[in-house]
């Protein structure tokens, strides 16, 4: 495989990943919940991820809630491996209230962009639902759509299950894009102190494992 055939595959798998949420669920998930930051709140999350293809990425992910229901967010993806740098908007709409006990839903839209030549954006949406329960955990289901620069739009889709053990949260996930293999992960994260999170998850994708490690400050 060419340079140029290893750096456009690992756009698209970026690509899907975001369209399914990656780049801005609550980590170490994947598959992103229906709720956003309070108002005037927020975090930042970094993370490495080694991908399919041993695919070495770096990410920061800072959020913000600016009004009641509404979620700001950005991202800046390093891919070490094909040296290729991705950043990304998304603004996240809660459109029901969130509960402690049944379902909310919320929306997201954004923009990604590379600084691969004559690749030009992809846009995204995504519906997002959350079903609570106070003794079983919780339930996240993602239906999307990415418009890459070429070709034609794909579908992404995404459901994760979460729940506390103690201090610790762990979850399991299934997501993927139309037509291609999906991707199993399992995570783990816990607080260290009141605002500082230490994560992680473990992942197959195409008979091949994935990973990744990082930590989400809250402010």
């Amino acid at each position: 495989m060419n340079n140029r055939s290893k750096t456009w595959k690992s756009f698209l798998f970026c690509v899907s990943l975001l369209a399914a949420g990656s780049s801005y669920a609550g980590r170490p998930l994947a598959v992103d919940d229906a709720n956003v930051n309070d108002t005037g709140s927020g975090h930042i999350e970094a993370y490495y991820q080694r991908l399919p293809g041993n695919v070495n990425t770096w990410t920061v992910s800072p959020a913000y809630g600016l009004a009641e229901g509404i979620e700001i967010a950005a991202s800046f993806n390093r891919d070490n491996t094909a040296e290729v740098n991705t950043t990304a908007v998304q603004l996240k709409l809660r459109l029901t209230e969130s509960k402690k006990a049944g379902c909310n839903v919320a929306a997201s839209l954004g923009l990604s962009q590379t600084n691969v030549a004559g690749v030009g954006s992809s846009q995204f949406v995504t519906g997002l639902m959350t079903c609570n329960t106070e003794a079983s955990g919780s339930v996240h289901v993602n239906l999307g759509l990415v418009n890459p620069p070429s070709g034609p739009a794909t579908g992404v889709w995404g459901v994760a299950y979460e729940r506390e053990f103690g201090a610790l949260t762990g979850h399991v996930e299934l997501f993927g894009a139309e037509n291609a293999l999906p991707t199993v992960q399992l995570g783990l994260r816990t607080l260290l102190t009141k605002n500082l999170q230490i994560d992680g998850s473990v992942g197959r994708n195409n008979d091949e494992s994935i990973y990744s490690v990082g930590f989400k400050f809250l402010f």
